[in-house]
């Protein structure tokens, strides 16, 4: 099942919390993230980056590019 969301503009609900997107959260500017990354794929038409320092805890299976920074 595919899903579509189309929207101009996000509000966080609970001031100071921000917006969580899958273990992402974007608050006042900035993107946070967990330290620790489960099982991944980067497929080969993909690019991802790693926010530093991060412990994988699954598996990190890479095909296209990874940066960590």
């Amino acid at each position: 099942m595919s899903s579509e969301l189309k929207v101009d503009t996000l509000v966080e609900k609970t001031t100071d919390n921000g917006i969580a997107v899958d273990n992402h959260t974007l608050i006042d500017g900035f993107v946070k993230q967990s330290q620790t990354v489960g099982t991944v794929t980067i497929a080969s038409s993909d690019n991802a980056a790693i926010i530093g320092p991060a412990s994988v805890t699954g598996t990190l299976t890479v095909a296209g590019n990874v940066r960590v920074l």
